[in-house]
């Protein structure tokens, strides 16, 4: 799986920046004059619903930093890299997730702001009794955002596709679905 995503990778890597360019969008805006961080930190709180048999729904909790993205700015909105560690532990599984978000926001007015973006992530996931192994993840999500001063809060929903996980007595992927409720600050 890895190779067969490398090459289309490096190819639209190659092409991103002539292409960006051309259509206002600016690439390694971190380089630039006048480019901010705009970082912050927020706590995560919500629902994650596992599509593993014998596995019910229940908290998941974690911390997410994010920036302005360092390497492309849109001519409209704001990309949003989010860099988050989230964990759920119920029914003898434990998963915790590292995930790398790209995240594209658009002000819907008023402080709020409507995003979404893929992601890739790394899940190690640990069964009772079973077996650990870790597992590279795809996601996509949706969320909304409200901005006061320099605290926010936010609210998503994502959904994770996993490579599957040998966790002893049976090999199942980890897929699963969030539910998150967000607050934080921009620093």
């Amino acid at each position: 799986m890895q190779r067969a995503l490398t090459v289309p990778a490096l190819a639209l890597a190659a092409a991103l920046p002539l292409h960006a360019q051309a259509d206002g969008w600016s690439f390694l805006p971190a380089t630039q004059a006048g480019y901010q961080a705009d970082a912050a930190l927020a706590v995560l709180g919500g629902l994650q619903d596992p599509d593993v048999g014998n596995v019910d729904s229940d908290t998941a909790y974690g911390v997410e930093f994010s920036l302005s993205c360092p390497t492309l700015t849109p001519p409209r909105g704001e990309i949003r890299q989010q860099i988050s560690l989230t964990r759920f532990d119920n029914d003898g599984l434990e998963l915790t997730s590292f995930e790398l978000n790209p995240h594209y926001l658009v002000d819907l007015g008023s402080n709020l702001s409507f995003g979404v973006g893929p992601g890739l992530g790394y899940v190690a996931a640990d069964a009772e009794g079973g077996d650990s192994d870790g597992v590279f993840a795809l996601q996509a999500g949706a969320s909304l955002h409200y901005h006061r001063g320099p605290l926010f809060l936010g609210a998503e929903a994502r959904y994770q596709w996993t490579q599957e996980a040998d966790l002893g007595a049976a090999e199942t992927d980890v897929d699963n679905s969030r539910f998150l409720a967000k607050a934080g600050v921009r620093f």
